[in-house]
């Protein structure tokens, strides 16, 4: 973790004024399309066309966004700044935006949203939303644990098809945050044949990986010299399930969970500040979600959600995160709800508490024994130095 924060804000002012034929489409540029693609484009009306020719100014835009129309996610910053910073700038005054498209279902469980950027390179990018603060979002994201495949998976395939067609000379570009990464790399693996080979890039920045089925597939293979997977230092999100292994591991300015914010990951130049090994922290979190995971099978993780979720939203009468008492730090809510839950919904999250207890006991284990492993060669090499002279 770096102590200094050079992040998309010092980017959009170090190299604002670089156009896209001056210095090529970056990783960089692909993480802030994507935070833009958190922002509240529902009253901007035009904005739903699919049609290339209908699309709009990013400064057109800003003009018609109040404090309203912020950030769906679960960050503390405002994005609305970002994009107006954006608008202003040399490299993307010109990119057009179209497609805006929001589908929530507590039917369907399911929570979709995105957005797309006619770029000044004959590219078009296709931004994913991460999930938002709706509990239907947060249960689709739980629900990966168990299903082959979740509806906002499925629904972007068919937008990236149709965003494609629309634009039939262009190139294609695909990312996302949170969620909305492991959607733009399912997208990337499940377009048709021609379509993927218009694909010049697909992003996933900090989201869920997937099942080791997925990764074998030809769909999959076809596409994956273009896959980019980026994972804060000490991410927790972003090593759920499988990775492929050259994923880049990402500099970042916060510490543990917070390292998911965006704004927290360290540019320099074109690109972010790179680690070369994950935290303790980071290797611990991922240890114990791979267990925890393996220890349960797919039904025994469905029946555990299925739980969590009828106890947290009680019943389906809360819907988002503003509503629970306490929003995430509500935990002596659940508690006292706990207390007059069903046996059967008891049992079933008291074991999956109790599963990941154990995990999280051996992490801690493992991780000790590797510090302590770490520190007594860090002390014989200091002795053996300090012999020489």
């Amino acid at each position: 973790m770096s102590d200094k924060s050079t992040n998309l804000v010092d980017y959009l002012r170090w190299r604002g004024d670089l156009l896209l034929e001056q210095d090529p489409f970056n990783e960089v540029d692909n993480l802030l399309l994507c935070v833009v693609s958190y922002i509240n484009f529902g009253r901007v009306a035009k904005l739903r066309s699919k049609l290339p020719s209908d699309g709009v100014l990013l400064q057109d835009i800003c003009e018609q966004l109040t404090e309203e129309d912020e950030q769906r996610g679960l960050s503390t910053h405002g994005y609305i700044p970002i994009m107006k910073q954006m608008a202003a700038s040399r490299r993307f005054a010109d990119v057009r935006m179209f497609g805006f498209e929001s589908v929530h279902s507590e039917e369907l469980e399911m929570q979709f949203d995105a957005v797309s950027f006619l770029l000044p390179d004959e590219t078009v990018f296709i931004a994913f939303m991460g999930t938002d603060r709706s509990l239907v979002g947060w249960k689709e994201d739980f629900n990966m644990s168990f299903l082959a495949t979740v509806p906002s998976q499925e629904r972007a395939v068919v937008y990236a098809e149709a965003i494609a067609a629309a634009c039939p000379d262009r190139k294609l570009r695909i990312g996302g945050h949170s969620k909305g990464g492991n959607l733009a790399a399912w997208a990337a693996a499940h377009l048709p044949t021609p379509l993927q080979d218009r694909l010049e890039a697909a992003y996933n920045n900090d989201g869920p990986g997937f099942s080791q089925a997925l990764m074998e597939t030809e769909g999959y293979h076809r596409v994956a010299d273009r896959l980019h997977t980026l994972i804060p230092e000490s991410s927790i999100i972003g090593v759920l399930l499988e990775h492929p292994d050259d994923y880049e591991i990402i500099d970042s300015s916060n510490y543990a969970v917070m390292q998911h914010e965006p704004l927290s990951w360290n540019v320099v130049g074109n690109h972010f500040v790179q680690q070369e090994h994950r935290t303790l922290v980071g290797r611990m979190s991922d240890g114990v979600l791979r267990e925890w995971l393996a220890s349960m099978s797919p039904g025994e993780r469905e029946t555990f959600v299925e739980a969590l979720f009828d106890l947290v939203t009680k019943g389906g009468k809360i819907t988002s995160l503003e509503e629970l008492p306490g929003g995430l730090a509500g935990g002596a809510a659940l508690i006292r709800e706990y207390a007059g839950a069903e046996e059967e919904t008891k049992s079933a999250i008291l074991e999956g508490l109790r599963l990941l207890a154990g995990d999280v006991r051996e992490g801690l284990k493992k991780s000790a024994e590797e510090g302590l492993s770490a520190a007594k060669r860090g002390l014989r090499a200091l002795l053996l130095e300090h012999g020489k002279n």
